[in-house]
């Protein structure tokens, strides 16, 4: 079965919306009552309720400086490695699962890149068309997609797509569903 949700950054709540079910809420920090283990700092937490008591899953950064998914029983789900801030092109998401399988997701797929190029003189003639008139623009940029794979095939099976408008879709069972939307979050976290 397929996974597919939307992120929805507003400021109050934070959350994702998957097809069919119950939207996810994100908070900051742990919940109350979660101790997180010794040495990291909880930096969200994914629950199914908008107060935070019932964790589908917490993130926190670990002592290396990776963010570490756990269980609320603090069983290890992933890890995540997010791209340097200054890297610019093309960045690559990592999830190491706990089996040593390792995911890269690398924005700009080879599809997304030559739609990109075709459509390059129509944003072009949006962005001057921006520039000219007083629509903010804080939300302008490249629709590029995001697939995550399994390292050695440049065209293999994607196990996580994000598309160009914020949509994520996991197929099949290849994927724990808090992993991705732990993936999701922190993709674009910046609180």
């Amino acid at each position: 079965m397929t996974l597919a949700f939307t992120r929805h950054p507003d400021p109050k709540p934070y959350e994702l919306r998957p097809r069919g079910s119950a939207p996810v809420y994100v908070r900051k920090g742990a919940p109350d009552g979660h101790p997180v283990p010794e040495g990291c700092k909880p930096r969200f937490t994914l629950t199914t309720d908008p107060a935070g008591t019932a964790p589908l899953a917490v993130v926190v950064r670990t002592d290396g400086g990776r963010l570490a998914v756990l269980t609320p029983d603090h069983r290890q789900l992933a890890e995540l490695r997010l791209p340097p801030k200054k890297k610019r092109w093309r960045p690559t998401y990592e999830i190491h699962l706990p089996d040593g399988e390792v995911l890269r997701g690398r924005e700009g797929t080879v599809p997304s890149l030559l739609l990109w190029l075709v459509m390059l003189p129509l944003v072009l003639i949006y962005l001057i068309g921006l520039a000219l008139s007083d629509m903010p623009a804080d939300e302008v940029g490249s629709p590029l997609r995001t697939a995550w794979k399994r390292p050695g095939g440049l065209f293999g099976r994607a196990v996580m797509t994000e598309s160009a408008r914020g949509r994520f879709r996991v197929p099949g069972e290849g994927l724990d569903h808090r992993v991705a939307y732990a993936q999701a979050v922190a993709k674009y976290w910046k609180q």
